[in-house]
């Protein structure tokens, strides 16, 4: 049982910076943003590019700059698909699908293989060690919480309220000679400069990067994030609550079907169920509004 409750919670960190971009995304903005999964895998490409560079220093040095990396990394992605969907003219929804294809093509540009290993470099994230197969929790918790204290607080800050509003009614700003343009770039960035952290974290706690290591977090970001807001329901719109209460519950399903002996290759069609249901349920049943990702 003890083993049970310290995969969740592994998970859970590991996974809640990207989860926390896409509240960002998703929720507030209201931006069906998918190249949160290319920034999910070039997170992971920068964090270890910037491991190749600085192998054999100590995991305390190394471990600053490779954080640095991977968000550096996933905002790329952001850069590209908001000015693509500002500077192109083109929907974001389409924007997003090109930058996967974009960034699928400069993985195998870069690496002209589909999958490289990190188990030959050092792992700055075994800086301590709680037990022998949970190696980068400690590290991983800490780095988490820093991440989640500090977008608490912009959330609270005016560039915060602007993505909320922005999500509500983009044309707003245009009353109040505020750039719409300048709010929407910051909030992709920042939204794939956290899933790129994420990216890195699973890529090293598994010692791989592998191209398709992105592929269907679109629907665990969605599925986590009404399961989330279905819990929190009463709470305010705009709280870290939401992110975290579904990636708990997210992950409890998931480890208690593998306990009961259900196999996990069917899990992605579990959460489309899930989706669904919740929707029907809750939503409807309330007479809520959805909208174009249920979010």
């Amino acid at each position: 049982m003890y083993s049970f409750f310290l995969i969740i919670l592994e998970q859970v960190v590991m996974y809640l910076p990207l989860l926390l971009g896409s509240y960002i995304s998703f929720s507030l903005m209201k931006t069906p943003d998918l190249s949160v999964e290319s920034a999910f895998l070039f997170g992971a490409v920068a964090g270890a590019k910037t491991i190749q560079l600085l192998d054999g220093l100590s995991p305390k040095i190394i471990l600053p700059v490779v954080i640095s990396g991977a968000l550096l990394g996933g905002s790329l992605v952001g850069v590209i698909s908001s000015c693509i969907t500002r500077f192109g003219k083109i929907p974001a929804l389409l924007s997003s699908i090109i930058t996967i294809g974009i960034f699928q093509g400069l993985f195998l540009l870069i690496f002209s293989t589909p999958y490289i290993s990190l188990a030959r470099f050092t792992n700055p994230l075994m800086i301590t060690m709680l037990t022998a197969h949970h190696n980068e929790l400690i590290s991983i918790s800490l780095i988490t919480t820093i991440v989640g204290m500090v977008t608490t607080f912009l959330l609270n800050t005016q560039l915060g309220h602007c993505f909320a509003i922005f999500g509500i009614n983009s044309a707003f700003f245009n009353h109040f000679n505020i750039s719409s343009q300048y709010v929407f770039i910051v909030g992709i960035i920042l939204a794939n400069g956290l899933a790129g952290l994420s990216g890195y974290f699973f890529a090293q706690t598994n010692n791989l990067i592998e191209i398709n290591m992105g592929a269907g977090k679109s629907l665990f970001c969605i599925t986590s994030l009404i399961m989330g807001k279905t819990i929190t329901r009463n709470a305010s719109k705009k709280t870290l609550l939401i992110p975290l209460a579904g990636l708990l519950n997210y992950f409890a399903l998931q480890q208690t079907l593998l306990k009961l002996g259900f196999n996990l290759k069917y899990f992605t069609a579990i959460q489309a169920l899930v989706v669904l249901i919740l929707l029907i349920v809750f939503f409807q049943k309330n007479n809520s509004k959805i909208d174009q990702l249920g979010v």
